[in-house]
């Protein structure tokens, strides 16, 4: 009977790796109980249970220490970070310091310039606007001295006056002549029939004011109705303001005139406006305008010059 062959097997060695893990790892125990034990001997009573339980804590804390070591490091970089930031706003906060002097010294110049250039435009504007009212008044207006202290307008308010749109040229004239007189101290309206605009004010003056011309000016848009005759509201108003002291002028607009009666009333309105020394208190103006197929301009034209050139007044004809 034949023998089966022998197997060689590789001789065992007994230093092997896996020999030396566990030498190397029971080494490592022993040195961690060393540690724990801070360099005291380790108890002899102590199972292989207690070392893994130290063991375990040992691996705890070390990697509480590790996560210990990163929070520090973040909040490290965190404080380098703020310091780093805290130090170029301190260094904003002296370029700003320093360049507020330069800052200032703009301003100054830029407000220089500006105040230059509001006198520019004061001159330019003084040169290229026109005043409202001259800052003295005019001695002459369409040939009407414009002298007066006070005036009084008398208006024929009936409807030839109002043809063709001719209440706008009344009330534009009214307008020029009173902004021609910018010291006036007091002036009145009524109408050829003596009926005041303002009947509260009968017999006094209407203090001169931009309120009051504006209340007048607007108040002329509904003072219509009345007569052709302005010899009455003339006589009336030399009678009402007879006494009054102070250098006044009547302006009597109108377009119509009764014939048959021009010398009597002249020859009664002189007499009226005539003072103590035989000289006209009153100058005594007219105004004339013309409307086709409408009043008596021609007419009230004789009237009224024969009035003006007995009371130092002028007489001014408007066209249509």
């Amino acid at each position: 009977m034949s023998r089966r062959p022998r197997i060689k097997r590789p001789p065992i060695e007994i230093f092997n790796l896996s020999f030396l893990d566990i030498i190397a790892c029971a080494f490592g125990a022993i040195v961690l109980l060393v540690l724990l034990a801070k360099n005291n001997e380790v108890p002899a009573e102590m199972s292989a249970e207690d070392v893994m339980v130290r063991i375990e804590r040992l691996m705890a804390v070390k990697q509480r220490v590790n996560e210990l070591q990163e929070r520090l490091l973040a909040e490290e970089e965190a404080l380098q970070m703020a310091e780093a930031e805290a130090a170029s706003i301190l260094e904003g906060e002296d370029a700003l310091e320093a360049s507020l002097p330069r800052a200032q010294q703009s301003i100054a110049r830029l407000q220089g310039q500006a105040q230059s250039l509001r006198e520019q435009i004061r001159r330019e504007q003084a040169r290229i606007q026109v005043p409202s009212a001259p800052e003295e008044p005019s001695s002459m207006v369409g040939g009407i001295p414009t002298d007066a202290e006070y005036v009084i307008f008398v208006i024929d308010t009936s409807g030839s006056m109002s043809v063709g749109g001719g209440w706008q040229q009344v009330t534009n004239v009214l307008t020029d002549i009173i902004r021609n007189h910018p010291e006036l101290k007091g002036f009145q309206i009524i109408d050829a029939d003596g009926k005041y605009m303002f009947s509260n004010q009968q017999g006094r003056w209407l203090t001169d004011s931009p309120s009051m011309r504006r209340r007048a000016i607007q108040g002329l848009q509904n003072f219509r109705g009345g007569g052709s005759a302005p010899e009455v509201g003339m006589m009336q108003a030399l009678r009402q303001y007879r006494n009054h002291q102070g250098k006044t002028s009547m302006y009597v607009f109108g377009d119509d005139f009764r014939p048959g009666t021009l010398d009597e009333v002249v020859m009664e309105i002189t007499r009226l406006n005539q003072g103590l020394d035989g000289e006209p208190r009153w100058r005594i103006h007219g105004v004339g305008f013309h409307r086709e197929r409408w009043g008596d301009a021609p007419q009230f034209a004789a009237f009224m010059k024969a009035v003006t050139e007995r009371n130092r007044g002028s007489f001014v004809a408007l066209p249509n």
